[in-house]
């Protein structure tokens, strides 16, 4: 995974793979269902979910097939989901019935 302060080879870059900034926020929004602006890929993948190249100063591009699978939820939905696929589950006393 690059890091997005890494400048990429313009010369390997397929750019069927890659999205720019503008266009994995429509898709993104196709995704969701709800408006995302240009500049939040740049946060997702400032955080790891989404890979990016770093093209210029000012541009980035970011994987396509990342951006096709990730899915923006409302504010703490995937953080509560985490930590209950994460809870250990409760142990509960079972009653077992006595056959006579």
């Amino acid at each position: 995974m690059n890091n997005q302060g890494d400048r990429a080879d313009r010369s390997s870059i397929n750019l069927a793979e890659w999205y720019s900034a503008s266009v994995a926020a429509e898709r993104l929004s196709r995704n969701s269902g709800k408006t995302i602006k240009p500049s939040y890929p740049r946060k997702l993948a400032e955080y790891g979910k989404i890979r990016a190249i770093r093209i210029s100063d000012r541009a980035s591009l970011y994987y396509k097939p990342d951006v096709d699978a990730y899915i923006v939820e409302e504010r703490g939905e995937k953080s509560g989901r985490a930590q209950r696929q994460r809870a250990k589950p409760k142990v509960g006393k079972t009653k077992e019935k006595a056959v006579a």
